[in-house]
C-alpha cells in the first residue's frame, strides 16, 4: 500500500515538473464545446492544421496603428502615402529570432510542413493529431456540424499549452479551439415592403417587383453609370461557405433588370449545380449587385472552402496585385495594395482568429 503510494505522489511530482515548464495559452477560454458541433466518438480526421501567431513589439504594435490612421486620414499630410509590402515587412514584421524559435521547435517535434506568411508574422502548420496532440499538451477530437453534417473540424478538449520559450513569442494558436459559425443560405427571401410610386422598384420585372434593384441604388445613391475604366482598376468580392455562383442566374438578373453584369476571373473552387439544389443566394446577390453597379470595372470572385476571414485576408495579402475593392459577407474594404496588407497585419496583430 505504501508503495502504491509513493509512486502516485512520484508520478505526480513527475508531471508536476513537466508541465511547469509549460504555459497554457488563452487561459481565459474555459468551453472547449459548441452547441452547434457534436463530438465524435473517434477522429475522424488524422490531420491539424494550425496557425501560430507571432507577437509584436509593443513599440510595432503602437506604430502600426499610428501609421494606419495617419494613411487614412484625408486631412493627414500622409494620406494616401502607402507603403510599400517591403517597407511593411520590414518595419512591422516580428523577429527572425522569433520565426526560428518557433521552426526550432517544429523541427525538434519531427513537423517538416510549415510555411511562413508573405509577411513573416504567422506560421501555418500541418501535422497528425498524435504530434499535435504531444506538441500542445492537450486532446484533439472531431467535431461534426450539426446543420451541415457533412463538416467535420478538429480541436482541443481542454487548454493547449506551449513551452515557456516559445509563449514569449507566438500571441496564439490559431484553428485549434475556435468552432466556425457556419450559416445556412436562404432560398428566398419575401417582399421588403410594398412601394408605389418609384418606377424603380419595377425596374427587373413584376418578379422583383418591390425589391431593392440595381435602379433603386443608382437613384437613391445618385451615382452615374459607370463608362469607363481607368488602367489597372479592379474589385472583388470573397464567399465562404460552399457560396458558389452560377453564370445563368447572372444572366437571368442581368437581362430582367437591363443591366451588364460578368464576372471576369473566378479563383478558388465553384460547383454552380449546388446553386439549383442548396441556394447560392447570398453570392448570386453579392455578384449581381456589384457587376451591375460598377461593370466594366473587372470583377473577381474569390471562393474559399475555409471559414476563415483571416486565411481570405491571408490570401489577397499575399497577392502580386489584389483588387483594389474587395468585399466580403463579414467586412467591406475599399483600399490599394498597401492599406490590404496594413489592413491584414492589423487583423494579425489584434486577433488572427474571426
Amino acid at each position: 500500500m505504501f508503495a502504491r503510494f509513493a509512486f502516485l505522489i512520484a508520478l505526480l511530482l513527475c508531471v508536476g515538473q513537466i508541465l511547469a515548464g509549460f504555459v497554457r495559452m488563452e487561459p481565459s477560454v474555459n468551453t472547449f464545446s459548441s452547441q452547434h458541433w457534436i463530438k465524435e466518438k473517434t477522429l475522424t480526421q488524422d490531420t491539424i492544421t494550425a496557425i501560430f501567431a507571432l507577437k509584436r513589439t509593443p513599440a510595432q504594435s503602437a506604430r502600426l496603428e499610428q501609421e494606419l490612421l495617419a494613411r487614412s486620414t484625408p486631412s493627414n499630410k500622409m494620406y494616401g502615402k502607402w507603403l510599400s509590402a517591403a517597407d511593411i515587412k520590414a518595419q512591422f514584421a516580428p523577429s527572425v529570432e522569433s520565426v526560428k524559435a518557433v521552426t526550432d521547435f517544429l523541427d525538434n517535434n519531427g513537423v517538416k510542413d510549415y510555411q511562413l506568411s508573405a509577411f513573416g508574422d504567422s506560421i501555418t502548420v500541418n501535422m497528425p493529431v498524435k504530434t499535435a496532440n504531444t506538441m500542445f499538451n492537450t486532446e484533439f477530437a472531431s467535431f461534426r456540424s450539426v446543420s451541415r453534417r457533412n463538416v467535420v473540424v478538429n480541436r482541443v478538449t481542454k487548454p493547449y499549452h506551449l513551452p515557456e520559450e516559445i509563449a514569449k513569442v507566438v500571441s496564439v494558436v490559431d484553428n485549434i479551439m475556435r468552432f466556425p459559425p457556419l450559416r445556412d443560405s436562404a432560398l428566398s427571401y419575401g417582399y421588403e415592403e410594398t412601394v408605389t410610386g418609384d418606377v424603380e422598384f419595377t425596374s427587373c420585372g413584376t418578379k422583383c417587383n418591390g425589391f431593392t434593384t440595381p435602379a433603386v441604388l443608382k437613384k437613391a445613391y445618385s451615382f452615374g453609370t459607370v463608362s469607363s475604366v481607368a488602367t489597372g482598376n479592379s474589385m472583388s468580392v470573397a464567399e465562404f461557405q460552399t457560396q458558389y455562383w452560377d453564370q445563368t442566374d447572372v444572366d437571368t438578373f442581368a437581362g430582367a433588370c437591363n443591366v451588364k453584369a460578368e464576372v471576369y476571373t473566378t479563383i478558388g473552387p465553384n460547383n454552380p449545380s449546388i446553386c439549383s439544389t442548396l441556394g447560392c443566394t447570398e453570392a448570386m446577390l453579392d455578384i449581381e449587385y456589384i457587376a451591375a453597379i460598377a461593370n466594366p470595372i473587372p470583377l473577381t470572385v474569390i471562393n474559399l472552402q475555409s471559414y476563415s476571414l483571416y486565411n481570405w485576408a491571408a490570401q489577397v495579402a499575399a497577392m502580386a496585385n489584389p483588387p483594389l475593392v474587395t468585399r466580403s459577407p463579414m467586412v467591406t474594404m475599399k483600399f490599394n495594395r498597401p492599406l490590404l496588407i496594413i489592413c491584414f497585419l492589423w487583423i494579425n496583430n489584434s486577433r488572427p482568429s474571426v
